[in-house]
């Protein structure tokens, strides 16, 4: 290892002299929490209210999507509360909103679509 320089005992300062502190990214915002919450409350109003006539009964649609929907939502509240972080939680929240409503026509398209291609390959009777 001759020559190899060693950075490990380097302050962070020294080996990085453009990176400014968590300070200089500004003040956290005092309600980084509206935009989760927000969410939180739209996501299952959206499957309810995306679910049709047919899919009514079918639990796993209103579960399923409401799931899926809080698997993008509920990072949301994890990254750090800074206006430059603000993006990432709104775009995070907006997926999520987003699935909800799209998730029983999502899988009633790929259900009539599988449907087709097994009746093509005639893995289906009909």
């Amino acid at each position: 290892m001759s020559g190899a320089r060693h950075t490990v005992n380097r302050p962070y300062e020294r080996r990085h002299p453009d990176a400014r502190p968590l300070a200089a990214h500004g003040p956290a915002g005092s309600r980084w929490w509206a935009g989760p919450w927000a969410g939180t409350l739209a996501a299952p109003a959206g499957v309810v209210s995306s679910a049709d006539n047919a899919f009514a009964g079918r639990t796993f649609l209103l579960t399923g999507g409401t799931v899926l929907a809080y698997a993008l939502i509920l990072p949301s509240r994890f990254p750090g509360r800074t206006p430059a972080r603000r993006h990432r939680r709104t775009g995070l929240v907006v997926s999520g909103c987003a699935l909800a409503l799209c998730f029983p026509a999502l899988i009633s398209t790929l259900g009539c679509a599988l449907f087709l291609v097994a009746l093509l390959t005639r893995q289906v009777g009909g």
